[in-house]
């Protein structure tokens, strides 16, 4: 391989790759704000400025291939100078909010002030100003952060595929703004408050919830499709604030879409069931453990049954519900469901040309490869349903079927069950999924289970273990 040498190292390179990139792989950074992997070169922030061997001014990193043989200084008394000058240049307008930023403690202007700024500032002029700008359900704009990178424009352009963020006007008048100041259409606007270098494009849903240095990042997988992102959840005191997108450049990229990246909500919310329920005197009531896994028994028992599986579910789920759905329940057909529609992998498709799959749960091929068919009707003769299901899947119509619910349900969706169980979501569990392209993921723990939910081999541990009449005889409850 080609070899290059950078602040007095040697180090080997791919042709076409620029200084940025191959300092990067030798430890060495070069810091630049319009730089992004994922995009066009624009080299216009001039933050990564370096002085190369034989050429007389500065050449930014960005849009410089390295050469066999090229000497390249990133530190030396020009560069600094340099940088220093744009890092100057930079602050000249922007607010010193820093306390109640939601960028503040992961802001490259911060950190690139800090490493390569100056103490001291000679501008005293009064600096331009903008009201804080909502650009849809997404993104607030807050433009005297902005520094001009245009990240923000080309994401847009190149990768979302909507020309909707344009620069107007020009100087020190300069502002980024969708076109006639509409709101952003793009399905996947989080990424803008990604890649924003500074805070000038934040998440409504997460402004102002909490400073970024108490949150524990976990990296783990999306659920949200047949893709399988790689993301991040934040949480702190056992609660989810955010998700964003995490670097897998043979799956995701450095991008996750908006439903991905908010699907996590439906965790805390209110309305989902974490604690077991049975239905007594014609209602479903809260219920000790015993009493709702031996009401789901009763509910069954006798009883010609159907054992739904969520596409939902982890491999190991999966396969543990194989093993042992022949002695829970005996005689039982068993099928997948997730996506109204999608009974098979063959049917799974592009729902659009960047990320999203038309199946909506994230582990369909993996049940696949387990043997598992697709619901297409309940066998004839069905006169009750075990359901089991990771949160992400849609039931589908049970005609009023005597129905067990075990895995994660909203209380509208119990309503129609005999008896829930509550188990674990996405974030509550490790285990593996497959994704379309049948490569094995890992989903990783990001918060302790809520409320009562257990896992599912604990819930199945119960079921081999609780009595039905016996134990409904001994609550009271009616079967």
């Amino acid at each position: 391989m080609p070899k290059c040498i950078i602040d007095g190292r040697e180090v080997e390179f791919t042709p076409g790759q620029n200084l940025i990139e191959v300092a990067k792989s030798a430890g060495i950074v070069i810091p630049g704000f319009c730089y992004h992997p994922g995009l066009s070169v624009v080299a216009q922030c001039r933050m990564c400025a370096v002085e190369i061997e034989k050429m007389p001014k500065l050449q930014t990193a960005c849009s410089t291939a390295a050469t066999e043989g090229m000497v390249v200084k990133t530190r030396s008394e020009r560069v600094k100078d340099a940088q220093k000058s744009v890092m100057e240049f930079l602050l000249i307008n922007h607010p010193l909010d820093c306390p109640i930023c939601d960028k503040a403690g992961e802001c490259d202007l911060q950190d690139r002030s800090f490493d390569y700024g100056s103490p001291y500032q000679r501008y005293a002029e009064e600096r331009r100003t903008f009201e804080d700008v909502d650009m849809g359900p997404v993104i607030k704009k807050n433009m005297n952060r902005c520094i001009h990178c245009t990240r923000c424009i080309r994401f847009g352009d190149e990768i979302a595929g909507i020309r909707e963020m344009v620069a107007i006007h020009r100087g020190n008048s300069t502002e980024i703004t969708t076109l006639t100041g509409l709101p952003l259409e793009t399905e996947y606007a989080g990424n803008y408050a990604d890649i924003c270098p500074t805070g000038s494009l934040t998440l409504k849903d997460f402004r102002f919830k909490k400073r970024v240095w108490f949150l524990k990042k976990v990296p783990t997988i999306c659920e949200g499709c047949s893709r399988g992102c790689s993301l991040e959840l934040h949480q702190s005191d056992n609660v989810i604030y955010r998700c964003v997108a995490r670097e897998n450049l043979e799956v995701n990229k450095y991008w996750i879409c908006d439903e991905g990246r908010f699907n996590f909500h439906y965790v805390q919310a209110p309305e989902r069931l974490t604690e077991p329920a049975a239905r007594q005197g014609g209602s479903l009531q809260s219920a000790e453990w015993s009493v709702a896994v031996a009401k789901a028994k009763a509910t069954i028992v006798d009883k010609k049954v159907t054992v739904l599986v969520g596409s939902d579910l982890t491999q190991e789920e999966a396969l543990l519900l194989k093993e042992l759905a022949p002695k829970h329940f005996p005689g039982a057909a068993m099928f997948h469901f997730g996506t109204p529609g999608i009974t098979a992998g063959q049917h799974d498709a592009p729902a659009d040309k960047i990320l999203k799959r038309t199946s909506k749960t994230s582990n369909l091929h993996g049940l696949e490869q387990l043997g598992f068919e697709g619901l297409v009707t309940l066998p004839r003769g069905t006169e009750a349903v075990v359901v089991f299901r990771g949160g992400r899947a849609t039931l589908p119509d049970l005609g009023g079927l005597a129905t067990v619910g075990v895995g994660v349900f909203t209380a509208a969706e119990a309503e129609a069950f005999q008896a829930v169980l509550p188990g674990l979501t996405f974030t509550e569990k490790s285990g593996t999924i497959v994704n379309f392209e049948g490569r094995e993921q890992q989903l990783k723990r990001v918060i302790l289970p809520l409320g009562q939910a257990k896992p599912l081999a604990e819930i199945l541990t119960m079921w081999a273990n609780v009595g039905a009449a016996a134990v409904v005889a001994r609550a009271g409850a009616k079967v």
